[in-house]
């Protein structure tokens, strides 16, 4: 059982129930967007940042592996789970989003550049090497898609955060099992 209120619309801010209307299906929201709403400023930071990935410079399949990695990288089933579906949209194929939560190759150099990078964020704290900002590089990332790789693992590291502190329910099966 979660472990937050889940929030009515009658207690949020004409300012927060106005940046989630993107995020209602058929008029609902998620348990857990009512569940973040408990903080005013972080629900509010949370739709901010996801507006701005959806105006970023990487695509929906880089934003969606980076999102799938940092999940499994937390163990965050909630995040594991939706992002799994989310990814498969976005056109990652299974087997290629078995090798992004295991830590390999996809064979696609500029994602692995990028996964590359978001692993050293978590395996190898401090300043990223010159080589690590290179290889972005070479695979065609200029400063924008650098900051927005940071802005995408830095709103997954949130959600996963909060998902952990919250106990959030699963609303979609369990991502597969990794063997």
């Amino acid at each position: 059982m979660t472990r937050f209120h889940q929030c009515k619309d009658n207690e949020l801010d004409e300012e927060t129930l106005e940046l989630l209307k993107p995020f209602r299906v058929n008029g609902e929201l998620a348990p857990v967007y009512r569940q973040m709403a408990n903080s005013a400023p972080a629900i509010k930071a949370y739709l901010q940042m996801e507006k701005a990935i959806a105006n970023c410079s990487l695509s929906l399949s880089e934003i969606e592996a980076i999102k799938l990695y940092v999940s499994q990288l937390n163990q965050c089933d909630f995040c594991l789970s939706v992002h799994s579906r989310k990814a498969k949209a976005a056109g990652l194929a299974k087997e290629t989003q078995l090798a992004i939560r295991k830590g390999q190759a996809t064979g696609d150099k500029r994602l692995d550049a990028i996964l590359g990078v978001v692993s050293r964020f978590f395996n190898s704290p401090g300043t990223l090497s010159e080589a690590s900002v290179s290889e972005l590089r070479e695979q065609g990332l200029e400063e924008p898609e650098m900051l927005d790789l940071v802005l995408v693992t830095s709103t997954i590291f949130l959600t996963n955060t909060f998902n952990h502190l919250n106990d959030t329910q699963l609303v979609f099966p369990k991502a597969d099992e990794l063997n």
